[in-house]
């Protein structure tokens, strides 16, 4: 936990940072989607917060999942879909839409899109971009 404000820890560019691959909760690479890191930071033992960008290729989607804690999804260009309680919700550059923790959902580009989807993602707690912890998969 840090006390003081620390520019080479607490600024992060995510649009020229590093891209990794993202992974699932039984450890394999999820086709399609790249994720770069953005600032984190502990609250309190046990309390992360921080964002990352998601960059999905068409074609490739998160299937149905949930994470350990809430989350925010910020889309920052072209367009695709959040799936919750059984419908699919169109998401564009702009919009915003809260995830409570622990709420299943799955998020899809658009097949026909020419550009990746790519969306900002504030998580508390947070988890690593790469981390197989990250979310889980349901049924």
């Amino acid at each position: 936990m840090s006390r003081e404000f620390e520019a080479t820890q607490h600024i992060q560019n995510v649009f020229t940072g590093s891209e990794v691959k993202l992974l699932g909760s039984d450890g394999s690479v999820l086709p399609g989607i790249l994720g770069v890191a953005g600032v984190s930071e502990l609250l309190k033992p046990g309390v992360e917060i921080g964002v990352d960008r998601i960059i999905m290729q068409s074609g490739s989607e998160f299937a149905l999942h949930t994470h350990p804690g809430a989350h925010i999804l910020y889309v920052l260009r072209s367009h695709g879909f959040i799936h919750v309680d059984g419908v699919d919700y169109e998401m564009a550059q702009g919009d915003t839409v809260y995830v409570p923790a622990r709420f299943a959902h799955g998020v899809k580009t658009n097949p026909k899109a020419r550009e990746a989807f790519e969306i900002l993602a504030f998580g508390v707690p947070h988890m690593p971009i790469d981390s197989e912890h990250r979310m889980e998969f349901v049924d």
